[in-house]
């Protein structure tokens, strides 16, 4: 279905929300909440 309508291809390329998945992305968020004291997740 992708190949064959370009807006689906393009949509599921999107990425609607931030998702943090790996370990860099979660210690970059523990490290800036100990530097600024702002918290980045719930």
């Amino acid at each position: 279905i992708a190949d064959e309508y370009h807006v689906i291809r393009h949509m599921m390329n999107l990425e609607a929300v931030n998702t943090y998945e790996g370990t860099h992305d979660i210690h970059a968020l523990i490290l800036g909440r100990a530097q600024t004291g702002i918290q980045a997740f719930s």
